[in-house]
């Protein structure tokens, strides 16, 4: 402290180092939503084309399940298997490093031995929240008429633009919905393969055999070598037709050839006022840290660009996640100034200085700017729970300058030189700083170390507030002793003059107040408790939600028909559906995507709907979404469709964001279907519930086709030649050949012109080795039944996710406690279940914080122990810790807020802020005991000395996150709760420990005493 008031210079290069470093962060940290946060989940998938679910279960997914369930630190497993894919999802601890997690599976993959016609595994590491930071959608000018004007489409958006979009800086992927890959189709006629005695099998043969390009390896001279290559592939489509199929037979006699697109499994559509134009949907995915902002700010940059090369073409941004991310930024930094203003504002109120109050205001831009540098250093970016922290972190920052500055005034007003009052003034309240520092530590470094997702979000907010404290520290102690022995003065100003009564008034008020609650101790320590008490009282009918909701503008409707319908009816149906949203004012855009996941079903759809923002409209999101649940409800019994509406969260969690979640799994089928039925029964009747869901779907429509073994011998056809011959004139899954053009391979297939009905498949001609000419009627029985469309599975048993949406006023809690606590009447023994989703989150942070505060309130007793030199003196203060949370329940019950991730945070957050006021009263309370004054005198005259800091810092502390408290537009759902906890925690916690500090300080003073001669 003597250094920092004689070394004056040295002081100013260490504030503007601060500085320097924090506007240099600034400039170059990463903007994000949330926090990175790699969690350990690994993704297989995993193509075996042609195969059903159950051949894909029995033949990849089990096989895979199996050969990772031995890898350490396995949470969980889940899988899908599904025709022709099949995705297994490996979970991990938390503790397993994400690449670690990623190699250990790929090495146990790597052993596995997979059929020869299965793709090998794709290893893929997941990305939580890993929605498309922003999507370009393009479509035609004029509407699509032929098969050319379509694959011109799809083979532009391929090669132009989609590589132009894959080299903007933090773009990890791009995925196109709507997408159809080019691919040459062969479609022979029936007519003249039956009169040229010809087969599919031997248009399949002669095209592999004749369509080729080989290395043939090296000839090498003395002086120079030759690379050898045999070619007789086709440059041009058109010079396929020129393959000799049979002895003066080419293959343009008897097909037809077609540059065209590969069978339409996605589809995707803009709907923008009147006008519906279909298309190709980019969806832009971000690498794991990259700078959301300037990936939008790369698109715009090249958007120009890609336009001037489009002109065939409408180039169109949509679902831009950037616009939120970047409003809720700004919104939190105007908070922050916001919030900053008014607590400089209150302490000029108090102290009614212009010069104590510039010290004071110093000490914010120079702590902040130090709490942006070590963002940067700790290798962390600039999100909604690093600005919410710094935010909060107003408050600390000015409560510290106060506690430093007043003391130092007050020196220099009983006569003191300036340069002695700021070093008696630093050194007096130096103990009670480092005690208030050590304190807010011992809360927010157990935030940084809490377990589970929720934890790893917000390692970057306690670490934030962690940074801020220490620094603000360091600023009071050196800066502010500087600037005080140099400009502050007492000169008293008219304003001064005229208020100094009410304050004098309300310290006098206080003082007889201490006087009758030392009168009355036991009678105070009672009436605080049972308002303690009272408040506990409160949560069980506080909602509890793992993130509030908020009106972001935007939600999607999801469409799930039978399987089995075809992509030209799901669409006509779909579009159906979304043609409505064209006659709300409040729809912006709407984009409707068919088979948008791996699997590319045709029968599941979704709708993403935009809104105007919520200040431009009379309905809330809310409101809008009831309404359209009712109109749709003709429009699902009639066309057969399960359409549900969903909110967005604030983090997606996959293919359904439904916030409640369960998955239920057991070895027996009969014994999970029945504890399902029974779950939604209960559900449905419970009026919690809506748009109640599974991810079980109906069968699919199939064509079986039973081999007479006994004829086919006969006739000489393996099973193996009559399934290889049906697939080549009706699957399309697999490639006879391939044509190359520019640099690029594209699939050559062999298709019928007719596969629309049964008889088609019965006049399929296949030929034996003796060549005979038999119909395929003839060697095989033809059954319609019903196959499995997708097996799911938990922890490698069969299982089913069951999910809903929430009744109205219902919070998630509710919802899962509900059947939780209703077990004995769902679920049959051999059937376990498992919370998901949001659900899971909630549950962890609210264990999670639970550890935290036990940890909190241990690390606080010890060093207030270790400080204060006794065992009781620190249980006063840590008494009063809980009173926060009193008026935090009290103040969100009152304004009918729901406790959720972020309000839990703002009740840490207090534990080490409350604190304080009673560590002034208590050291200052020591003080005069030592000088000789009697016990309740000491305790009356340390009241009154700190009452009017303790208002100070606490008004000040209430009016910097009055802005969050009254938080509207984008960051509001999670910001309001944590400001309106704070602000009611604050201020109940006040009143109340400046009654129940003195009492309890009296009432232990002379056991604490015994106590402190004993173990001394």
């Amino acid at each position: 402290m003597k250094l920092a008031i004689s070394r004056p210079i040295l002081v100013f290069s260490f504030a503007l180092i601060l500085v320097f470093f924090g506007i240099n962060a600034l400039k170059n940290l990463s903007v994000s939503l949330y926090p990175n946060v790699d969690v350990p989940i690994i993704t297989i998938t995993t193509i075996y084309k042609g195969a059903n679910a159950e051949i894909v279960e029995s033949k990849v997914t089990e096989k895979i399940e199996e050969a990772i369930s031995g890898i350490d630190e396995l949470k969980k497993i889940t899988s899908t298997s599904s025709d022709n894919v099949s995705i297994v999802v490996a979970e991990f601890e938390l503790t397993k490093e994400i690449e670690i997690a990623a190699n250990d599976v790929r090495d146990k993959i790597s052993r596995l031995s997979l059929d020869n016609d299965i793709d090998s595994p794709i290893i893929e590491k997941y990305n939580v929240g890993g929605a498309p930071v922003v999507s370009l959608f393009i479509s035609p000018k004029h509407k699509i008429t032929n098969t050319k004007e379509l694959l011109a489409l799809n083979t532009y958006a391929d090669l132009n633009i989609k590589p132009l979009l894959q080299r903007i800086k933090g773009v990890g992927s791009v995925n196109m919905v709507g997408f159809l890959e080019r691919e040459i189709k062969i479609k022979p006629n029936n007519n003249a393969l039956s009169k040229y005695n010809l087969t599919y099998t031997d248009i399949a043969q002669a095209i592999n055999a004749q369509n080729i390009q080989l290395d043939g390896g090296k000839i090498i001279s003395k002086d120079k070598e030759w690379k050898i290559l045999s070619k007789s592939d086709k440059d041009k489509v058109e010079e396929l037709a020129n393959i000799v199929v049979a002895n003066g037979i080419k293959l343009g006699d008897i097909a037809v050839i077609l540059d065209s697109t590969k069978e339409r499994r996605s589809f995707s559509s803009l709907a923008d006022g009147e006008i519906q134009s279909e298309g190709i949907l980019l969806e832009l995915q971000k690498i794991s840290g990259a700078n959301e902002i300037e990936i939008k700010e790369g698109l715009l940059e090249n958007l120009p660009f890609l336009r001037s090369i489009s002109s065939d073409y409408d180039l169109t941004i949509v679902r831009d996640t950037t616009n939120y991310i970047q409003d809720t930024i700004n919104s939190v930094s105007f908070d922050l100034f916001l919030g900053a203003f008014l607590a400089v504002f209150i302490v000029f109120v108090f102290l009614r200085n212009l010069s104590v109050t510039l010290i004071a205001a110093l000490s914010l831009p120079i702590s902040i700017m130090g709490a942006f540098a070590c963002l940067y250093f700790f290798g962390m970016t600039l999100n909604l729970a690093t600005m919410i922290a710094i935010t909060l972190a107003i408050g600390i920052i000015i409560d510290d300058a106060i506690v430093v500055i007043e003391n130092i005034y007050k020196k220099i007003e009983q006569g003191m030189e300036r340069r002695e009052a700021a070093y008696e003034g630093v050194k007096q309240i130096s103990f009670a700083l480092i005690a208030i520092s050590c304190m807010l530590l011992s809360v927010f470094i157990p935030i940084a170390n809490m377990s589970g997702v929720t934890g790893r979000f917000f390692v970057s907010f306690g670490l934030s507030l962690s940074a801020s404290i220490i620094i603000s520290y360091f600023v009071v102690i050196s800066l502010i002793p500087m600037l005080s022995a140099r400009i502050i003065t007492t000169q008293k100003s008219r304003f001064y003059a005229n208020t100094e009564k009410y304050f004098t008034n309300i310290e006098e008020f206080y003082s007889r107040i201490l006087q009758v609650v030392l009168r009355n101790n036991w009678r105070v320590i009672l009436l605080v408790f049972l308002a303690f008490v009272s408040s506990l009282l409160l949560i069980s009918r506080l909602g509890v939600e793992f993130l509030p909701s908020e009106d972001k503008a935007e939600f999607d409707i999801r469409l799930v028909s039978k399987p089995g319908i075809s992509m030209e009816k799901m669409q006509e149906e779909s579009l159906e559906i979304q043609a409505y949203l064209d006659r709300l004012p409040e729809v912006e855009y709407s984009i409707l995507n068919i088979g948008f996941t791996q699997e590319r079903k045709v029968y599941e759809g979704k709708i993403y709907v935009k809104l105007t923002p919520y200040n431009k409209r009379d309905r809330g999101l809310q409101e809008i979404m009831e309404s359209l649940r009712e109109v749709y409800k003709p429009y699902s019994s009639k066309l057969d469709m399960d359409i549900t509406l969903i909110e967005i969260p604030q983090i997606s969690l996959g293919e359904d964001d439904s916030p409640f979640q369960m998955a239920l799994y057991s070895f027996s089928d009969e014994k999970l279907q029945e504890s399902l039925n029974r779950l939604e029964s209960l559900m449905q009747s419970s009026g919690k519930y809506s748009d109640i869901h599974t991810d079980i779907k109906p069968k699919t429509p199939q064509i079986r086709l039973d081999i007479k073994q006994s004829v086919a011998n006969e006739y000489g056809f393996s099973a193996k030649e009559i399934a290889l011959a049906v697939s080549n004139a009706f699957s399309g899954e697999y490639a006879i050949s391939y044509f190359k053009e520019n640099g690029k391979e594209y699939d050559i297939v062999l298709l019928s012109t007719q596969k629309s009905n049964i008889n088609d498949i019965r006049r399929l001609i296949l030929r034996n080795k003796r060549g005979d000419i038999v119909f395929l009627e003839g060697l095989v029985d033809i059954q319609e039944i019903d196959s499995i469309t997708s097996i799911k599975h938990y922890d490698r048993q069969k299982s089913i996710m069951v999910y809903s949406n929430l009744g109205n006023g219902i919070s998630l809690g509710e919802a899962t406690s509900y059947v939780e606590n209703n077990t004995d009447s769902w679920l049959l023994d051999g059937v376990r279940y498992k919370i998901e989703g949001y659900a899971k989150y909630m549950q962890e942070t609210n264990e999670a914080f639970i550890v935290a505060m036990s940890m909190a309130f241990i690390l606080i007793y010890l060093i207030l122990a270790a400080l204060y030199e006794s065992l009781l003196q620190p249980l006063i203060i840590i008494t009063t810790l809980p009173l926060s949370f009193s008026g935090a329940f009290f103040a969100l019950f009152i304004s009918g807020e729901s406790i959720s991730l972020f309000s839990v945070m703002g009740l840490m957050l207090l534990m080490g802020l409350v604190g304080k006021n009673a560590t002034l009263i208590i050291d200052v309370a020591n003080e005069k005991i030592e000088s000789g004054i009697e016990i309740a005198q000491a305790i009356c005259e340390a009241g009154k000395e700190r009452l009017r800091p303790i208002l100070m810092t606490t008004i000040a502390m209430v009016f910097g996150m009055l802005p969050l408290a009254l938080a509207s537009g984008a960051g509001s759902g999670i910001k309001s709760p944590m400001g309106i906890a704070m602000i009611g925690g604050l201020v109940f916690s006040m009143i109340l420990s400046l009654l129940i500090v003195p009492a309890l300080f009296r009432v232990s003073y002379n056991l604490d005493r015994k106590l402190r001669n004993w173990y001394k």
